[in-house]
C-alpha cells in the first residue's frame, strides 16, 4: 500500500514539477515577447541647440513690472538718515517700513526729502511714485499701497547701491489675490528663519497672501502631541503666532491651511483613528497602488475630529480665511459594503460634507476656501456650491487650459482663484517652460473671467527632494503675471532672479538656473507632475517592462484622474502615445555645461553659496537619475564592463549625494522627514551593491538570477495588464 501511494506521490510531483516548467518556458516565452530593446540615443547630444538664453538686462529689473514706468536722467542718492512728510495717523508706520525695507533711518521732519500723500482716487493697492534727483514723492490709497511702493524702491536700491534712477512710476495689481502655497508636509518641515526668508522673498515681489499646506502632522497640534511628539519635528503653534506677525508687518494675510476629507493617511495610520477611513481595509488605486487616505463623511466621528485638529489650529492665525482643501478624496463611494457605482451620488455625499464644514468655518469667524477638482469633474454641481465658499482651481501642466473652468465659476456668481504650481516637483531643478506655459494660462484666464487672484502653489510630492530656491522662478513669474499681465513680453525672469534676488554681480545666476530646468527636453515626453528622470527614483533597478506596464496603467488613471477637456486630453494620448527617445548623453552634456557656468557666477545674498551648493547637488541628482535610466533602457545594448562601469559611477554618486544632501537639509529644515526623503536613493544603493556582487558569481549563480528577475517581471506584467 505505501508503495502505491509513494508512486502517486511521485507521479504528482513530477506533474507538478512539469508543470511548472511549463508555466515558467511559457512566462519567459511572454517575457521575450514583450522584451523589446530601446532604440540607442544619437551618439552626439545636442545640449547647446536645446539650451535657451532668457537675455540679460544692462538696465534695472523691476518685478512685476509696473503698470506706466517712465525713466529720466539723473539719481536720487538715498543717505544713512532721511526725513519725511505724511500724514500723522500713517507716520510710524511709514517710519517702521523703511526701516526695513530701505535699511535707513527715517524722522518726520518740515524739510521732507521722502513725501507720503493719499490719493482716494486711487484703487486699494495702487501707487503713484516719482524719483526725481533732489526729492521723492508717494502717492498711495491704503497701507499695502505705500508698502509696494517702498517695495519698488528697494529693489532700485538693492540694484544700485543707493543711488536710485529717476522715473515716474504708477502702478498696481491685476489682481487683488496673489498668494502662494508652500507644502511642508511631503517631508520638509522648513525653520522659522527659512520661513522668514521665504516671506521677505515673497513680499519683495508684492504677495499679499501665504499658506502652508498642512496634512498628517506637520503642524504640532496640542490636542494630539501624543501622536507627532516622539518622532516629528512639526512648526509649533507659537512658531506659527510669531510668522504670522512678521507676515502682516508686509502686508501679507497668512491663511490656516490643513486637509479635511482626503490625504489623511497619517492620521487613518494611527490606532485611535484608523476606524475613520472611507475604505478601513484599503483601497488599490489603479488596482496597484495601496492607500487609506479618505475620511468617511457618513461617519460623525470624521467631522468631530476635523473640528478638533481646526480648533487647535486657527486661534494662531489672524486671517479670516482657512483653506480646509477637501482635493483628491479617491476612496470616496469604494466601500466594499457599501459601494456606490453613481458618480452623482458620490458627489452629492462630498458636497454636503463640505456645506457642514463651511457652517462650522463660519462659526469660527472664517471663509472657507477648497479646492475644485471635485466640481469641475462634475460642472453640473457647480451652482449648489455655496457662494460664501471661494473655490480654488488648480491644474499644473502647461497643456491643461484654465477656461472652461473660470467661465463656468464666473458665470455660477462664485468667488474663485486660478491655482498654477511652480513644476519644481520630482525633477531637482524644476522644469521651466511647463511653469511659464502654466502660470500663463491661470492668469489670463483668472483675469479674463473676474478671478479674485492667483495661488501659485509649490508641491514636494515625497521624496521632495528639491531645494527650496528651485520654486524661486516659479514664484517670481507667478507675482509678476498676477500683477501685471500685459507685461509678459518685458519681463526679464532670470534678470531679476540674478540682480534682485541673488545679488550676483556676474548678472548670469538666474538664467543659468532656468535653463537647468530644461533638461527634460531629452526625455521621452513631457511627464505629469515631473520628470521621467525624477519618476525614475521611484522605480530604481526594476526591469524595464515592469515599469512601462505600470506607466500604462499610471497613464490611464491619468486620463481618469486629471480634470482634463478633449483638447487637452488628445495632448497628453500624443505625447504618451509618441515617445522619444531617452537620450542621457545629452543630460549629462547639458547639466556639466550650466555646472561650468553656475560655479563662476558670485551670488552676494546671505545665502549665495548654499543656492550655488544646493544646486551642485541637484545637478548630482539629475546626474544620477540620468545614468539610471540610461541602466535601465539600454543595458541589454550595452558590454558587461560598461554596465559594470556604468553601476560603479552610479554608487560613487550616491556617496556624494547623500552626506550633502543632509547637510544642505539642515540648512533649511527641521530634521524630520530627511530619512524619508533618502529612502529611494537608499533602495537604489542596495540595489546596485546587489547588481555588483552578482557580477562577480558564476555563469550558473547569474543566468538563475537573471532567469529568475525575467519570470517574476513576466507575472507582473500579465497582472498589470489583464489582473
Amino acid at each position: 500500500m505505501m508503495k502505491k501511494v509513494l508512486r502517486i506521490l511521485k507521479k504528482i510531483i513530477l506533474a507538478l514539477v512539469l508543470i511548472l516548467l511549463l508555466v515558467s518556458a511559457g512566462l519567459l516565452v511572454y517575457y521575450e515577447s514583450i522584451n523589446e530593446k530601446t532604440p540607442l540615443p544619437p551618439e552626439v547630444a545636442i545640449a547647446e541647440k536645446i539650451k535657451v538664453d532668457a537675455g540679460i538686462s544692462d538696465g534695472p529689473v523691476l518685478l512685476p513690472v509696473p503698470k506706466m514706468l517712465v525713466w529720466s536722467d539723473g539719481f536720487f542718492k538715498l543717505p544713512s538718515r532721511i526725513s519725511f512728510h505724511a500724514p500723522n495717523e500713517d507716520a510710524e508706520v511709514i517710519r517702521d517700513i523703511i526701516k526695513n525695507k530701505l535699511a535707513i533711518v527715517a524722522e518726520t521732519g518740515s524739510k521732507a526729502a521722502l513725501t507720503f500723500s493719499k490719493d482716494d482716487a486711487l484703487e486699494s493697492q495702487a501707487y503713484r511714485l516719482s524719483i526725481r534727483p533732489d526729492q521723492i514723492n508717494i502717492a498711495y490709497h491704503s497701507r499695502p499701497g505705500l508698502f509696494y511702493a517702498l517695495t519698488t524702491l528697494k529693489q532700485l536700491k538693492k540694484q544700485y547701491n543707493n543711488k536710485i534712477p529717476c522715473a515716474e512710476i504708477e502702478d498696481s495689481p491685476d489682481l487683488r489675490t496673489r498668494g502662494a502655497l508652500l507644502d511642508i508636509s511631503r517631508g520638509k518641515v522648513p525653520t522659522l528663519e527659512t520661513l522668514y526668508g521665504l516671506v521677505d522673498f515673497l513680499a519683495d515681489l508684492k504677495y499679499n497672501h501665504l499658506e502652508l499646506y498642512i496634512e498628517g502632522f506637520s503642524f504640532g497640534y496640542p490636542s494630539f502631541k501624543n501622536l507627532w511628539e516622539r518622532t516629528g519635528t512639526p512648526i509649533l503653534p507659537e512658531e506659527i503666532r510669531k510668522l504670522d506677525a512678521y507676515c502682516k508687518e508686509r502686508y501679507i494675510d497668512l491663511v490656516p491651511n490643513h486637509n479635511t476629507l482626503g490625504h489623511m493617511q497619517a492620521w487613518l495610520a494611527t490606532e485611535a483613528f484608523k476606524d475613520l477611513a472611507e475604505c478601513p481595509d484599503g483601497y488599490k488605486f489603479l488596482g496597484i497602488v495601496e492607500m487609506k487616505t479618505t475620511l468617511a463623511p457618513s461617519n460623525p466621528k470624521s467631522l468631530e475630529l476635523v473640528k478638533q485638529m481646526s480648533n487647535d489650529m486657527l486661534p494662531n492665525f489672524t486671517s479670516d480665511r482657512f483653506n480646509v482643501n477637501l482635493d483628491e478624496p479617491i476612496e470616496l463611494g469604494q466601500n466594499k459594503d457599501r459601494r456606490i457605482e453613481d458618480p452623482n451620488e458620490i458627489v452629492k455625499i462630498y458636497l454636503e460634507y463640505a456645506k457642514k464644514l463651511n457652517e462650522y468655518v463660519k462659526s469660527k469667524g472664517k471663509k472657507m476656501l477648497m479646492w475644485g477638482d471635485v466640481v469641475s469633474k462634475h460642472p453640473q454641481f457647480i451652482s449648489e456650491i455655496p457662494k460664501d465658499i471661494t473655490m480654488l482651481e488648480w491644474a499644473y501642466e502647461d497643456y491643461q487650459d484654465f477656461e472652461d473652468s473660470c467661465k463656468r465659476y464666473q458665470e455660477a456668481g462664485l468667488n474663485y482663484m486660478v491655482c498654477p504650481g511652480t513644476s519644481s516637483w520630482t525633477d531637482f531643478t524644476g522644469r521651466t517652460d511647463n511653469m511659464l506655459g502654466n502660470v500663463a494660462n491661470a492668469v489670463e484666464n483668472g483675469i479674463k473671467y473676474g478671478a479674485e487672484g492667483m495661488l501659485i502653489t509649490d508641491w514636494g510630492d515625497t521624496p521632495h527632494l528639491q531645494y527650496l530656491t528651485v520654486s524661486y522662478p516659479g514664484l517670481a513669474y507667478g507675482a509678476a503675471l498676477s500683477w501685471n499681465n500685459d507685461s509678459k513680453p518685458h519681463i526679464d525672469l532670470g534678470g531679476y532672479l540674478s540682480q534682485a534676488a541673488f545679488g550676483d554681480t556676474t548678472h548670469n545666476i538666474g538664467n543659468i538656473i532656468m535653463d537647468l530646468g530644461r533638461y527634460n527636453q531629452f526625455e521621452e515626453y513631457q511627464m505629469v507632475s515631473g520628470t521621467m528622470t525624477g519618476w525614475g527614483y521611484r522605480f530604481g533597478l526594476m526591469d524595464k517592462n515592469m515599469i512601462d506596464a505600470i506607466f500604462k496603467k499610471f497613464q490611464k488613471g491619468i486620463l481618469e484622474f486629471m480634470p482634463l477637456n478633449q483638447k487637452t486630453e488628445k495632448v497628453l494620448v500624443d505625447r504618451f502615445d509618441n515617445p522619444k527617445t531617452y537620450n542621457p548623453k545629452a543630460i549629462l552634456e547639458f547639466v556639466d555645461t550650466l555646472e561650468k557656468e553656475l560655479v563662476q557666477t558670485r551670488p552676494s545674498s546671505t545665502d549665495g553659496s548654499l543656492v550655488i551648493d544646493e544646486y551642485k547637488n541637484a545637478i548630482r541628482m539629475i546626474r544620477l537619475g540620468a545614468k539610471l535610466k540610461q541602466y535601465i533602457n539600454y543595458h541589454q545594448q550595452q558590454t558587461d564592463e560598461g554596465n559594470k562601469q556604468l553601476l560603479t559611477d552610479m554608487k560613487a554618486l550616491i556617496t556624494e549625494i547623500l552626506p550633502e544632501h543632509e547637510r544642505l537639509w539642515t540648512r533649511r529644515n527641521k530634521r524630520g522627514g530627511y530619512e524619508t526623503s533618502i529612502e529611494s536613493i537608499e533602495a537604489l544603493q542596495g540595489q546596485i551593491d546587489e547588481k555588483l556582487e552578482m557580477g562577480n558569481k558564476n555563469g550558473i549563480l547569474k543566468w538563475l538570477n537573471g532567469t529568475g528577475e525575467k519570470l517574476k517581471t513576466a507575472i507582473g506584467v500579465l497582472y498589470l495588464t489583464y489582473g
